[in-house]
């Protein structure tokens, strides 16, 4: 058959964009919600599953619970004013191409002084401070910092603001500011590699309209947030929290702000765990859009002031029937 040819081209054009088409969607499928994360040629998880150690352990921690993060995270308070260039290349040197940082304005207050102490705003670092600029060097060098990983950082700026024991909770209007003027400085950086993740606490002690209501003074807008966390630690006792307590309230960030879902603290009480990680398992594969759970087992400021909660500090790496599941849930996002 004789094929005109401006009808030859036009084929030739609709064949090469529906290869390209193709491939774009066999990426997407597979590729995690952090963009620049790996090399295109490396099989990527559905869901990313970190956990709180620093890059010298990860191997022990991957060692003794027999699966491997994708991501390690920490806690960084801005009092320490310093970067993190060790801890990145040692997390370079150890293949990790993703990091969280929860990044805490102040200086850290000890638990024994009890929530009230801790609760009170502090000059310097305040939400009104930091947004006139009064830690704008020591934030641009953490950006510049930052912006020298060879891999996407997760930012955790200033979580849980909508509780009562940080100092940031002060002032919604103004932490939207600071927050705002933070992400402005990454910018002027150049830390296009730094993901910022607006991460408040679910409260479930709160009912649910009035958590949500309260929330939505904190939102920074969605040009300045890449990500939505939220914490998710059951602390037993009176506090026992089934997995099935939060998933309303993970559903409600995912509908009204329209990000991607991160579970940034994931822990549980000793005694049930192992049936509260298998309900966690069976909750993650109902909802795709949780794309990263990041495991923490670090001394809990919360529980230091919850006289009535359960044991919260035994370690997954010594607990092989809940390190089992564990297990799987790795192995689930990465299938």
């Amino acid at each position: 058959m004789c094929v005109r040819p401006e009808f030859a081209f036009f084929r030739g054009v609709v064949r090469a964009l529906g290869a390209l088409l193709a491939v774009l969607a066999i990426g997407l499928a597979g590729a995690p919600f952090e963009a620049g994360a790996a090399s295109p040629q490396v099989a990527q998880p559905n869901r990313t599953f970190g956990v709180y150690v620093d890059p010298w352990n990860v191997d022990d921690w991957a060692r003794q619970v027999g699966a491997s993060p994708q991501l390690v995270a920490e806690f960084e308070a801005f009092s320490r004013n310093r970067v993190l260039d060790h801890h990145l290349r040692e997390a370079e040197r150890q293949g990790i191409r993703s990091l969280m940082f929860t990044w805490e304005p102040w200086k850290p207050v000890p638990t024994s002084l009890g929530a009230y102490q801790a609760y009170l705003p502090q000059p310097g670092y305040r939400n009104g401070d930091i947004a006139r600029g009064a830690q704008d060097e020591y934030i641009t060098r953490f950006a510049q910092s930052l912006a020298g990983f060879q891999g996407t950082v997760y930012l955790r700026y200033a979580h849980e603001m909508n509780g009562f024991w940080y100092p940031w909770a002060h002032g919604p209007r103004q932490y939207v500011q600071a927050w705002r003027h933070v992400v402005s400085i990454f910018r002027r950086a150049g830390a296009a590699n730094v993901r910022f993740v607006w991460s408040p606490n679910p409260n479930l002690f709160q009912r649910r309209a009035e958590w949500a209501r309260k929330l939505r003074r904190y939102w920074p807008g969605s040009r300045y947030v890449d990500a939505v966390g939220s914490t998710m630690i059951n602390f037993g006792g009176r506090r026992d929290y089934r997995v099935a307590r939060w998933a309303p309230r993970l559903r409600d960030l995912h509908r009204r702000y329209r990000e991607p879902v991160m579970l940034t603290e994931t822990n549980t009480a000793y005694r049930g765990r192992v049936r509260w990680l298998k309900d966690l398992r069976r909750m993650l594969r109902r909802t795709p859009w949780i794309r990263a759970v990041v495991w923490s087992q670090l001394t809990s400021r919360g529980k230091a002031q919850m006289k009535d909660a359960g044991r919260v500090d035994w370690d997954v790496q010594h607990d092989p029937p809940a390190a089992a599941v564990l297990r799987q849930i790795i192995r689930d996002g990465s299938s």
